[in-house]
């Protein structure tokens, strides 16, 4: 072993403090920020976009409602996955969580 080496020196993994995180739109779609609005006897959330007015069914109605009283920033909508995100506060994550939501044709 040189004395360069240290025996604890190994490459950072993604997720390590002091790693770089994923670069939001660089290589992931960002989605179209929206105000959705959750009805529970339905299990229906709709919400408006440039491109009309929408509503998808949730399997989650209430973890969706909690999470959108807990979200830091605005809802992003992505058609291409079908998925609402909401970013949640986190303790530790200045930039919060992501909690993806899978909607479905209503």
């Amino acid at each position: 072993m040189s004395p360069r080496t240290s025996v604890t020196s190994r490459p950072r993994q993604a997720g390590q403090i002091g790693s770089r995180p994923n670069q939001p739109g660089k290589s992931q779609s960002t989605g179209i920020p929206v105000l959705p609005a959750v009805d529970f006897h339905r299990s229906a959330v709709t919400f408006q976009t440039p491109t009309g007015h929408h509503t998808y069914g949730t399997k989650e109605p209430e973890q969706l409602a909690t999470a959108l009283t807990q979200a830091v920033r605005p809802a992003r909508w992505i058609p291409e996955l079908g998925t609402l995100v909401v970013t949640v506060a986190q303790t530790g994550v200045r930039a919060g969580r992501n909690v993806g939501f899978r909607l479905f044709a209503y």
